[in-house]
């Protein structure tokens, strides 16, 4: 199973019958949101190091996994 963009451009493509524009539109839309981060995450390493960035990750990553679970136990 893909993510949710690989989701939406199957919907997309489905809807619209137009494969090529389908892909074109949502492989620019991945470029314009993926480009930026490329060129901060290389400014972030330049400053910090790779290790303590993996360290933060996975610490937002334990943090959200804490967060999901308390979520699903205390229903409102």
């Amino acid at each position: 199973m893909g993510d949710k963009t690989q989701v939406a451009t199957i919907a997309l493509g489905a809807q619209y019958h137009a494969v090529w524009a389908v892909a074109a539109g949502t492989t620019l839309g991945m470029m314009i949101a993926n480009v930026p981060a490329v060129f901060l995450g290389e400014q972030l390493v330049a400053k910090i190091s790779l290790r303590t960035v993996h360290k933060i990750a996975a610490g937002l990553f334990f943090v959200l996994g804490l967060w999901q679970f308390w979520e699903l136990s205390n229903p409102a």
